[in-house]
């Protein structure tokens, strides 16, 4: 029986062994991927599949773009009686701040040079709409870090915003008036404009025939009531004689069409899906997306009351450079290596276990950082140093315990025990990390994130490694 109970036990200890080390070679696989990468040959260059980091701007750097109030005129044309016959825009006119008249006789009619903006748009409540409005368009297109300053007396705007690969449509999307209107083909009389609109998405099928994309705007309760009525008048009719006729409506932003038609039957839901285009290229795919998104855009906001140019569009360099940053990543690589060689000398084999598993940690944490989408600024580095404290915290805590004399179910009692108070004390820290990363702030919001996930992750991780690793095993000394 003994002998029978010595096999057993040695068959266990051997099965326990064999699952330590296949944790530890998992956990080194997913460190080499975390830190180093998996690449692949693409188009003879060895590309890395695992996501990038996202830089913030303190780190990475921003694009600067001023936009000021046009200040430009355009020319106007008025008939005998006052009404105006022609209205071309003329941007490389002479800057004036008053209308000023060059009464030119040409038959009937008076040519007017008049300002783009009138004077008395030009307001602290219009500019500051402005920037409400350009607000509203960065937030419906996820872009969640952004300055924007705003001079009050100039109606001025300066927007700093990070580089990537939609930066150019936000330049375009600050200087864009967006003024959505359903007008009469032939009377020009406008019927519906972005003051109707409810909300505007973009949506997309695919079919034998490729992707097809549309746009889907929905109005609402008065807008709704209006494009009943006006589905009832702008409809194609066949006369006795079988010659059908069209009464058209024109969809545009900013004067330009976007699309003329007539509807086929009457909308009552208040909804209407217009067609942008549909392809198997995958190339024009995106572009189709590209484009129903940014009228979204403008539709998903108010029309901007001023008319803006711009100034300046340039991209500006972080004040932290590569150097600073290597710096930074070899005093923090430094520290963590003098106290894993510290637990090591304490703890040994144990000892040496924890620092693998510690490194997994760090490993994974900074996977989910980077699919989840964290900006990495200054402060969120401090982040991750932060949850490396706390993380190192529970490791020596557990190693210290796992190696009091003492059986396994004492030792499981008090890590357990000492865990739970763990966890009560990291409570405040969780909630004040989950208001600092909704805070719009960049460097708040950083930090707030990477301590989340940090929290979030030693929750999953510990509980799994830590527990399969250790528990049930008797700390040599």
């Amino acid at each position: 029986m003994e002998k029978e109970s010595k096999k057993k036990k040695e068959k266990v200890n051997g099965t326990k062994r064999i699952e330590t080390v296949l944790i530890v070679v998992l956990i080194l696989a997913i460190s080499l991927i975390s830190f180093v990468g998996i690449y692949v040959e693409d188009k003879n260059t060895m590309v890395n599949k695992i996501k990038g980091y996202e830089l913030g701007m303190d780190l990475y750097g921003y694009r600067d773009i001023h936009i000021k109030v046009d200040d430009s005129t355009e020319t106007k044309e008025y008939d005998e009686n006052g009404n105006l016959v022609e209205d071309d825009h003329d941007h490389d006119a002479e800057v004036t701040e008053e209308i000023t008249e060059e009464e030119t006789e040409e038959g009937n009619t008076t040519t007017v040079e008049e300002p783009i903006n009138s004077p008395e748009l030009l307001t602290s409540e219009n500019f500051n709409t402005v920037k409400e409005i350009l607000a509203k368009r960065l937030e419906y297109m996820n872009v969640r870090n952004y300055v924007i300053k705003l001079d009050e007396v100039t109606g001025d705007i300066v927007l700093q915003v990070p580089e990537n690969s939609y930066t150019d449509y936000l330049a375009q999307y600050a200087v864009t008036k967006g003024e959505f209107k359903i007008a009469d083909n032939d009377t020009e009389e406008v019927l519906l404009t972005n003051d109707d609109v409810k909300k505007a998405t973009v949506q997309y099928t695919n079919s034998s025939l490729g992707t097809s994309v549309y746009l889907l705007i929905q109005f609402d309760k008065e807008g709704t009531e209006k494009l009943k009525e006006i589905s009832k008048t702008y409809i194609k009719t066949t006369d006795e004689e079988g010659n059908s006729t069209t009464k058209n409506v024109d969809l545009s932003i900013d004067d330009e069409t976007i699309i003329s038609t007539y509807f086929e039957e009457e909308i009552t839901d208040g909804v209407i899906q217009l067609s942008i285009g549909t392809s198997s290229d995958y190339t024009q795919v995106q572009s189709n997306l590209q484009q129903a998104s940014n009228i979204a855009v403008f539709l998903n906001s108010k029309s901007m009351p001023i008319t803006y140019e711009i100034e300046i569009n340039r991209f500006v360099y972080s004040d932290i450079t590569q150097n600073t940053i290597n710096i930074i990543l070899i005093v923090f690589s430094v520290i963590s290596l003098i106290i894993a060689i510290a637990i090591i000398v304490r703890y040994k084999g144990q000892g040496l276990l924890s620092v693998i598993i510690n490194i997994g940690y760090m490993a994974v944490l900074l996977l989910a950082i980077r699919y989840a989408n964290i900006t990495i600024t200054l402060a969120g580095i401090a982040g991750l140093a932060l949850a490396e404290v706390l993380q190192i915290v529970l490791i020596t805590k557990i190693l210290k315990i796992n190696k009091e004399n003492a059986d396994n179910e004492v030792r499981k009692k008090k890590v357990l025990k000492f865990v739970g108070k763990y966890s009560l004390e990291l409570i405040p820290i969780l909630i004040m990390a989950t208001v600092f990363s909704v805070i719009k702030w960049e460097e708040i919001a950083s930090i707030g994130m990477v301590l989340y996930w940090g929290i979030i992750v030693a929750a999953i991780y510990n509980s799994i490694i830590i527990w399969r690793l250790w528990m049930g095993k008797k700390q040599s000394n």
